[in-house]
């Protein structure tokens, strides 16, 4: 499985994790967040540049923010 494919299964995760925590912070999805981290670095800039719009969206990010930056955590 490439990085691109483990961050996408990571956030889908994660969207789960929210839909059952909506407050947020649990240690679940902090814990995910961790590791969209690590796996956000081992992606190439293309592969960032495709996960933006569904990191964007999985996260709650606006549009303003820059597409590169990782995740916050």
């Amino acid at each position: 499985m490439t990085a691109f494919d483990r961050y996408r299964a990571l956030l889908r995760k994660f969207e789960s994790v929210r839909a059952r925590n909506p407050q947020g912070g649990s240690p679940e999805e902090d814990a995910l967040l961790d590791d969209l981290d690590d796996v956000w670095s081992e992606m190439s800039e293309g592969e960032r540049a495709a996960a933006s719009p569904e990191r964007d969206r999985a996260l709650g990010l606006s549009d303003s923010q820059d597409s590169a930056s990782p995740p916050p955590g």
